[in-house]
């Protein structure tokens, strides 16, 4: 079993809930805290997507 995707998986699970806690922590605080939290929101996005580009390479190679 190939473990890459799951390392995406898990990175982009950690930064949503990095990000969330940003939003939950700093609400209206600064614009710079809902920046960021945009900005993790993203990345987890990209890595979750990275995720499932793992697991279709996975499968194709079965």
């Amino acid at each position: 079993m190939n473990t890459k995707p799951l390392v995406w998986l898990l990175l982009a699970l950690t930064l949503a809930a990095y990000a969330v806690s940003i939003f939950i922590s700093n609400r209206g605080e600064s614009v710079w805290s809902a920046v960021s939290g945009v900005i993790m929101v993203v990345a987890a996005l990209v890595m979750f997507w990275r995720y499932l580009q793992g697991r279709r390479a996975g499968q194709n190679e079965q």
